[in-house]
């Protein structure tokens, strides 16, 4: 797998027939976007720019902010469109196309999910193993399952590793409390750029998720109990 890509692309194809592609190149292996940063690269895009609460990043060895720079084509190309705007979203994946016509905030907020996850954040890098299997337009109950079901996956691969496990999710919480932080952070950088509403909106969108999961591993996960009854059968 060392060398190959995976390509996602996402199309937006507007009433007015206005249409914005976007082209998501990740290494198979490491799920790093690999891209080539614009040069010069915008203001905005600067660490310390609003840099997000708990950014362990150090601005005296790192200039830009990863994820500020894998938006820059996003907000230059959709910068302008307005988040109730209708559109025609199509998603293409090594696996399958999938497509829905929705408002743009919502296909934004899609696309945003994928780019935070693969930009080199270190407070999303544990989403890498949903964008390898991304989901365009994930409900909220299918990313609890996808965020849970990972992160459980995770814990298995640390027992394997003989390292130790959290089984109580309380460092999935912890993480996705990070992602908040940069969900403002980043929210807070793109009302200084773009002109419409979609980009704020979408990450917006993001953050409700950010915040519902905590919550979820609290109180809703039982709500999924019934979907594994054949585990708990008698014998097995």
């Amino acid at each position: 797998m060392d060398g190959e890509l995976m390509e996602i692309r996402y199309r937006f194809a507007g009433k007015d027939g206005e249409v914005y592609e976007f082209l998501v190149r990740l290494d198979a292996r490491t799920l790093d976007h690999i891209f080539d940063p614009p040069n010069p690269s915008p203001e905005w895009t600067r660490l310390t720019m609003e840099q997000c609460v708990g950014c362990p990043l150090d601005a005296s060895l790192r200039v830009r902010c990863p994820l500020a720079l894998s938006l820059v084509e996003l907000v230059e190309k959709a910068g302008t469109i307005l988040s109730y705007a209708e559109m025609d979203v199509t998603v293409d994946t090594p696996q399958r196309t999938m497509s829905r016509h929705t408002s743009a905030q919502k296909g934004v907020s899609s696309l945003l999910g994928l780019l935070m996850a693969t930009s080199g954040c270190p407070n999303t890098a544990f989403l890498k193993p949903m964008a390898r299997f991304h989901l365009p337009f994930a409900t909220r109950e299918e990313t609890i399952f996808r965020s849970a079901g990972a992160y459980l996956l995770a814990q298995f691969f640390l027992y394997q590793r003989g390292k130790k496990q959290d089984m109580d999710l309380r460092g999935l919480q912890a993480a996705y409390a990070r992602v908040q932080a940069v969900n403002v952070g980043m929210a807070h950088r793109l009302r200084h750029v773009s002109e419409g509403d979609a980009n704020v909106n979408a990450i917006a969108l993001l953050d409700l998720f950010a915040q519902d999961l905590p919550f979820a591993i609290d109180e809703k996960l039982g709500e999924l109990e019934y979907l594994f009854a054949p585990y708990f059968t008698t014998g097995q």
